[in-house]
């Protein structure tokens, strides 16, 4: 089909991990493309050379689904790719993304693939990795975080998203009073308004995503915990449920530390609590991963995320919602 594709990259600046995103197009086997990243300011960088058009957009201070917008409206193609400045695709991406437009999918299909750790990530961040291939930590779409099968789902993140531009104008682009979540909300909106738009996950088009920090990683947990009944979608199906068990789990902790009753008896009620939710956990996370040590530090990183997940909860009931999302999620995206 030979579609034109405008890989659009929001980013704060320059940064060293959106330059090397850059040189990694370089190595595309597909030619028809550009890139458009959006910036805050330009920090005046010198790029290195590349072998395609690159578009530089100035927000200022703007919010990701701004900038995608932008991004998107300024330049014409016929298909828009969303990618994070921290990531990178492998070299046959837009190939197989142009391919899945000309033979398998049709207009209305917004489309991507997973994203896996960098080749060479340290081992505290490859812990984040395993951690979020936990159903316990990213619930039933831990699919995502590794080549899985293919497959149409809910939605797919915007750090490694495909669609028609025309669809996506059609429907107003992202919300841009939203600082999280506003993939998941323009599909959701996109599906609303019109009930024959598909989403498609295929582990053909992974990119390669940077891991945070397990301080930033934690970080980014309390964000989204703040943001659990925009998360939530009521639905007929348990798994969509799954955010809502570390402030359940948590809640009933904490009811079991203050219940009055023998201190003898309660002690063992809470290590045997203790003991089933860490089994249950264990169980998941033998499925993929070996090593005594490896599981343990896991299992260790799990728990402290859903306790970072429950608390971001907590905070968002005393009104301080507003200050996670734009705070503390920005400084969970900034360089190491």
């Amino acid at each position: 089909m030979n579609s034109e594709i405008n890989i659009v990259i929001p980013s704060v600046q320059l940064s060293a991990e959106l330059i090397y995103c850059l040189k990694k197009l370089n190595n595309q086997t597909y030619k028809n493309f550009f890139v458009t990243i959006v910036l805050d300011f330009n920090n005046k960088i010198k790029l290195p050379k590349l072998k395609y058009k690159l578009n530089t957009l100035i927000s200022k201070k703007k919010n990701m689904s701004y900038k995608r917008n932008l991004g998107v409206k300024k330049f014409k193609s016929d298909l828009i790719a969303f990618l994070d400045s921290d990531a990178y695709p492998h070299k046959n991406w837009l190939n197989v993304a142009d391919n899945f437009t000309s033979k398998n999918l049709h207009s209305k299909t917004i489309f991507g693939g997973p994203s896996i750790p960098f080749p060479k990530q340290r081992y505290t961040e490859m812990l984040c990795h395993y951690a979020k291939r936990s159903f316990y930590v990213t619930g039933y779409l831990n699919f995502r975080k590794y080549k899985s099968k293919s497959r149409y789902c809910d939605w797919i993140e915007a750090c490694c998203m495909f669609m028609n531009r025309d669809l996506y104008l059609k429907n107003g682009g992202m919300n841009i009073k939203k600082y999280l979540g506003e993939d998941k909300e323009l599909i959701q909106r996109m599906k609303q308004n019109d009930s024959s738009v598909k989403v498609f996950f295929t582990s053909k088009l992974f990119i390669y995503h940077k891991e945070r920090s397990i301080k930033k990683f934690l970080l980014q947990k309390m964000v989204f915990g703040s943001d659990l009944f925009n998360i939530v979608r009521l639905s007929k199906e348990i798994r969509t449920l799954q955010p809502i068990l570390p402030l359940l789990i948590l809640s009933l902790f904490i009811l079991l530390i203050f219940i009055n009753i023998e201190l003898k008896t309660k002690l063992l009620l809470m290590l045997t609590f203790l003991i089933l939710v860490q089994s249950i956990i264990i169980v998941d996370v033998i499925k993929y991963l070996k090593g005594l040590k490896k599981i343990a530090l896991t299992l260790v990183l799990i728990n402290l995320a859903n306790i970072a997940f429950a608390t971001g909860s907590f905070i968002a009931f005393l009104g301080l919602k507003n200050f996670i999302n734009r705070k503390a999620y920005l400084m969970s995206r900034q360089d190491n």
